[in-house]
């Protein structure tokens, strides 16, 4: 949520762009390779915000790829 709290104006925008039908939470997880290069992100729900977390991090881990939560 670091980017939520650091610019609410970018949250507010995009709620109302997608008609107010924004909720933003942990869960969605960046994925880079050893030397930093952004790869990609994962996102998982299903449980607590936390745990959706934790399991995004654990399967990025588990391929030897490094997780950036924020």
């Amino acid at each position: 949520m670091g980017r939520a709290e650091q610019q609410p104006y970018f949250i507010a925008a995009v709620s109302h762009a997608v008609g107010g039908a924004l909720l933003p939470v942990p869960g969605g997880v960046l994925v880079r390779d050893a030397a930093g290069v952004l790869l990609g992100a994962v996102g998982v729900t299903g449980d607590t915000s936390d745990n959706d977390e934790s399991a995004a991090v654990a399967g990025i881990e588990s391929v030897g790829l490094v997780p950036q939560p924020e």
